[in-house]
């Protein structure tokens, strides 16, 4: 069994579990597959205001599997470096708004720390990698400036294609930012499989819904909104925010950029080991003294191998 797809984040945890096992070199280069039966989950915890609460650790989380609490095994809190895809829709529908989005896009990469990485994506009738992983924030803010808004949208396509490209993702930290209208007309793969590949990810996928009703826009008239935006997030423990006035997408970036970089990684591994291939839901409780309400937004669960 193994579902923890991050190389750098498994030889970290394994080198914290088994340290006597593991004498292998932490600079492991992101192509390597680890095998392992731990499993990592991603929560995100925020008070009844929707602010992130910070600095917990390990015994104030109780984890579920199907129902069953399992022993958490580790936590990671602290605010590393992280690994950013930017996906962004440039469809002919988005042309009235591509101005702000860009605007926020670059802001969003703009309060990147030092170590942190981003790729780039762009699609419409199909999906591209405009820029691979790279720190250089100058040569991810001119590719955005030089966009253009035009033809359908593929977004299913992009969703494969980015969590592709999150394999070579170098820190442990990982998440996708995908800001779109929530429309598909063009992709090879089905919203079916793209909710199948979505519940497997060990890392959130936050999503930005700029989709406004049916105007003169000829992109836009044979539009609706499906929320499969909201479809795409829940399952990996991100979020889905719903911005009908594009001058507010930067602040909701800002958002979204403080939330990633708070969000706790739990590692456990199962009590009961099965490779049954079926889907195993997993909940997360948090445990706070002073009775504070609150959310936790977590992972899904995760598909068992099946051998």
């Amino acid at each position: 069994m193994i579902l923890a797809r991050n190389p750098g984040l498994l030889v970290l945890l394994m080198a914290a579990l088994s340290p006597a096992q593991n004498s292998g070199s932490r600079d492991a280069p992101a192509n390597i597959r680890v095998h392992s039966d731990l499993v990592l989950i991603n929560a995100l915890v925020t008070d009844r205001h929707g602010s992130v609460i910070t600095g917990l650790d390990g015994s104030q989380f109780r984890l579920f599997e199907d129902g069953k609490e399992q022993p958490i095994t580790y936590c990671v809190s602290e605010d590393a470096p992280v690994s950013i895809g930017l996906v962004l829709d440039t469809s002919g529908s988005i042309s009235a708004k591509l101005g702000l989005l860009k605007k926020a896009a670059i802001q969003f990469i703009l309060a990147a720390n030092r170590e942190d990485e981003y790729f780039l994506l762009e699609f419409r009738g199909r999906p591209e990698v405009v820029v691979p992983f790279t720190s250089d924030t100058d040569r991810l803010t001119r590719s955005i400036d030089r966009m253009e808004a035009g033809g359908n949208t593929a977004l299913y396509d992009a969703v494969h294609m980015a969590v592709r490209e999150m394999q070579h993702a170098n820190n442990p930290r990982r998440a996708l930012l995908l800001v779109s209208d929530g429309i598909d007309n063009r992709s090879r793969h089905t919203e079916r499989a793209t909710k199948r590949l979505v519940s497997e990810v060990d890392f959130p996928i936050y999503t930005i819904n700029v989709y406004e009703p049916p105007s003169g826009n000829r992109y836009a008239i044979q539009r609706r909104d499906t929320g499969v935006l909201e479809l795409i997030s829940a399952p990996t423990g991100g979020r889905a925010f719903a911005v009908r006035d594009p001058k507010k997408l930067t602040s909701v970036a800002e958002l979204i950029n403080s939330e990633i970089r708070h969000e706790y990684v739990l590692g456990y591994v199962p009590s009961i080991r099965v490779s049954d291939g079926r889907f195993h839901r997993v909940h997360v409780k948090v445990d706070l003294s002073s009775g504070a309400q609150y959310r936790v937004s977590n992972r899904a669960g995760y598909h068992a191998p099946d051998r």
